[in-house]
């Protein structure tokens, strides 16, 4: 054997032993400290440093140095095959303490490597099931095969330190060895005898077999011995090296084809996965010795699942104590993939409130992701050239997010290195499909948004770096049809809002957008809003000098109070609110959601909120019409005084000069139904609506969203009071509205109406059967909603129809249902004039 791979080989050596990933000056010292307290010999730290090329080489290394290095790191003599000094465990006990203090060691570099606190991290159930039944099969190998990010090394020290615990009579004997591909591999050497050098760490003398011993021990204990190999993904090795290393493991497995008490455990990410497969794929025998899992995914490939929704939970509450319901669904979507949840991590630690309702948790992840893995990594420059060229080859994102491998050829020759990382990064993936029974390889994104990213900055460059009216306009239209529309919308947002150019915001309220799809956008713009604000003190300037706020409020005035989106935005504008008439008018606006809940505790905390802000530039004071409210469901006494007379004689500010309509006066006009409700009558709420119509001609010409509410809200009344040929006419109208949801703007608050009107309609026309199951559609919908008063009315409209049919059973159930629903939440038995008991019904 010549020197420089004795060399060569004890380097590696040295650097197993002692832990080693990434060798330093100040390492020399102590490992010729460690070899002299092992052997009694000497050998100096400027040897060692020699060694590994931290000192300046004059001459050979001495056979002296050799021997004792090679005892040291084995036992025996590697030049001379043996003829040194043994040192060779005693027993399969000795084995299995040096196993275990190897594992340990690696075991515990994963644990400070960790991009999160370890002890948030979990064990894969799946994972437990799958080792538990290769280890009891007769396979000689497995491989834990996932894309970068799934979390494979985390899940393999939860596994290995499961079988460390388990001391059940199928583990109690055996051993897991964990050793780390960076330290046990030579990259200057990957010719290796891969048995060879388990027998060095093992301290088993290089000329006995592995295979005897372990089998020999097996015989006595039914020990076996567990080989898990990870992180071949931090092995600077090109290609050719790889294939090296990887021939040398199938050596080894083809070593072992009869022996069942040696098992290895890979794990490798999918790209390396595919290099290493090939090289066996052909070998029918090799692959009967493979267990590829329960879960293996030949397309990806991948036997790894992304994690479930309580694995999501468990994570969660680990990281910040969040209850699982407190999670946006569509952020949990995101969290399946481990590396997701650091990155999430990393955010909590920045912002502990971090919690957003939007996708801008999504976009935050899907940005840091990119910088780590892209921006920040080698070639990143070529990177980004080849994958700005895979969004052009499919007509940025018209024809798809796939285009087909011959189309790059040029590239692959230009960017060899770059496209190897990307795949091997898990950033891009090659796919096999059969056209017209011919295999044809394609290349595309592994994650939408890593696609929707670089095809958002593509059309930025198109527009040189200018998001405004065009832009959005632009992917408005060429978009269309296409689910990237939306996605592309938001990190334009995003974009705007980091670069703090406020101004084109108001582009996106003037969008004809879907309802919800407004909603939501609004609700995306006030949390990015906020969350700007944590890092840039500039924020609320900004947002008062390009008055984002009046754009926010005007925006308000559809009152779709149902749409979370809605109520959210609220919320999160009183925030990042610069002024006392902005926080009246976000606070009065939750006080109308307040009421429809009938939630005494959050009316009387909404009142202390009022109480704090000044209303003096307010005709009607909320605060004073939600005093009133909070009297009546509480069961006080209330002193006439101003306000209760205009409510008598319907003495407020309409709007007489016939002004558009404006936010602060629809909510007057919300809190004045509703206080009528209370105090008033169902007449005078008749007359109140349609003077409050007969106020905004030009609002209900348009048929907006606030003018179909309102419709809907007389009709409902009408329905009640003074059902006939007016009330049916509105119904058909509402019908041929609420049909046409292309065309009119209809607010989910306008669509729980419609639901009631059309119970009372079925009533009012003898169809008390369809009325009863139209009341029961609206009691789902009202309780997932919070819409406590509408649930309360629609128990009475039951109690009605069910007198009608004369069904006791039903009617008595409905009684008592509705009392129990009062009871539950607190609300008042006299709020409403109705007997609350179960009776019984006279026939006669």
């Amino acid at each position: 054997m010549d020197e420089i791979s004795i060399l060569n080989e004890l380097k590696g050596l040295i650097l197993i032993k002692n832990g080693i990933r990434t060798v330093t000056p100040a390492d020399c010292k102590r490992i010729s400290i460690e070899i002299s307290r092992t052997l009694n010999k000497n050998v100096s730290e400027t040897t060692i440093k020699r060694l590994f090329g931290f000192a300046e080489v004059k001459h050979n290394f001495s056979k002296f140095t050799i021997t004792t290095l090679s005892e040291y790191v084995s036992g025996e003599n590697i030049e001379s095959g043996g003829t040194g000094k043994n040192i060779i465990p005693a027993s399969w006990i000795d084995v299995k303490k040096k196993v275990l203090k190897i594992t340990d060691f690696a075991l515990k570099g994963i644990k400070n490597r960790s991009g999160m606190p370890y002890e948030m991290t979990i064990s894969r159930k799946f994972a437990e099931y799958d080792f538990d039944d290769f280890f009891q099969s007769e396979h000689s190998f497995t491989a834990f095969v996932a894309q970068p990010g799934y979390g494979k090394t985390i899940l393999l020290s939860h596994l290995a330190e499961s079988f460390a615990r388990n001391n059940t009579s199928i583990y109690r004997d055996s051993a897991l060895l964990f050793l780390q591909a960076y330290s046990f591999f030579n990259v200057e050497n990957p010719t290796f005898n891969f048995e060879d050098l388990l027998k060095a760490v093992l301290n088993i003398p290089k000329r006995d077999s592995l295979m005897t011993y372990i089998e020999e021990n097996h015989k006595k204990t039914k020990g076996k011995l567990v080989i898990v190999l990870d992180s071949f993904s931090e092995l600077p090795l090109k290609k050719e090296s790889m294939k090296q290393l990887f021939e040398s493991i199938i050596n080894f497995i083809c070593a072992i084809e009869h022996i069942s008490s040696i098992k290895l455990v890979i794990s490798m990410r999918s790209a390396t996965w595919s290099w290493f497969y090939d090289l066996f794929r052909h070998s029918a025998y090799l692959k009967a010795k493979w267990f590829p899992g329960n879960y293996f995914n030949i397309n990806e490939p991948s036997n790894v699942p992304p994690l479930t929704e309580k694995e999501i939970d468990l994570i969660i509450s680990k990281i910040d104590g969040l209850n699982s319901k407190e999670i946006n669904p569509n952020l949990k979507a995101q969290l399946k993939y481990p590396f997701h949840i650091q990155l999430y991590h990393q955010l909590k630690e920045e912002d502990p409130s971090f919690n957003y309702s939007t996708n801008i948790t999504f976009h935050e992840l899907a940005s840091r992701f990119i910088q780590e893995n892209i921006y920040s990594s080698n070639y990143y420059t070529e990177k980004i050239l080849f994958l700005k060229k895979i969004i052009q080859l499919t007509d940025y994102g018209r024809n798809g997010t796939s285009i087909q491998k011959d189309s790059l050829i040029g590239e692959l020759s230009t960017f060899k290195n770059a496209y190897t990382e990307l795949l091997s990064d898990g950033i891009i993936m090659e796919e096999k499909r059969y056209e017209d029974f011919h295999p044809r390889e394609f290349v595309l994104f592994i994650h939408p948004h890593i696609f929707e990213y670089f095809l958002f900055v593509e059309l930025l460059e198109k527009f040189n770096l200018q998001v405004d009216e065009k832009f959005f306009s632009y992917i408005q239209t060429e978009y269309e049809n296409v689910n990237l529309r939306f996605q592309l919308l938001q990190w334009a947002v995003r974009f705007v809002i980091r670069i703090g150019d406020f101004k084109v915001l108001n582009c996106i309220f003037d969008f004809p957008f879907g309802h919800s799809e407004h909603n939501y956008l609004t609700l995306f713009i006030a949390e990015n809003l906020k969350y700007r604000s944590k890092y840039s003190s500039d924020t609320l300037s900004l947002l008062k000098a390009n008055k984002i706020h009046e754009r926010i409020i005007e925006d308000m005035k559809h009152f779709d109070f149902v749409d979370s989106s809605y109520k959210e935005t609220i919320e999160v504008a009183i925030d990042i609110s610069d002024s006392n008439e902005h926080t009246l008018l976000y606070q009065s606006l939750l006080t109308i959601m307040d009421v429809v809940s009938l939630n005494q505790k959050k009316i009387h905390k909404r009142m202390m909120i009022l109480n704090r802000i000044s209303c003096s530039s307010w005709e009607l004071s909320p605060h004073e019409i939600l005093q009133l409210i909070y009297l009546k469901i509480t069961n006080n006494p209330t002193d006439l005084n101003d306000l209760m007379e205009d409510v008598e004689s319907l003495q407020y500010p309409f709007g007489e000069d016939k002004k558009p309509l404006t936010t602060k006066q629809g909510i007057t006009y919300f809190l004045n139904i509703l206080l009528n409700m209370f105090y008033g009558s169902d007449e005078r709420n008749i007359e109140l609506l349609e003077k409050i119509i007969k106020a905004h001609p030009e609002e209900f010409s348009k048929r907006s969203v606030f003018s179909i509410l309102m419709i809907n809200f007389l009709t409902l009344q009408l329905s009640r009071f003074r059902p006939g040929p007016k009330t049916d006419k509105l119904e058909r109208i509402l019908v041929l509205i609420h049909e046409n949801k292309e065309r009119f703007r209809v607010s989910q608050k306008a669509e729980a109406i419609f639901k009631m009107t059309q119970a009372f309609q079925l009533r009012n026309k003898g169809k008390n059967v369809l009325a009863g199951e139209k009341c029961q559609e609206c009691i789902v919908f009202f309780k997932e909603n919070n819409l406590n008063l509408n649930c309360i009315l629609i128990y009475d409209l039951m109690i009605d129809i069910y007198t009608d049919l004369e069904n006791l059973a039903k009617l008595n159930e409905y009684k008592y249902e509705r009392l129990c629903f009062m009871e539950e939440h607190n609300i008042s038995k006299n709020i409403f004039s109705i007997s609350k008991e179960p009776i019984g019904i006279k026939h006669s």
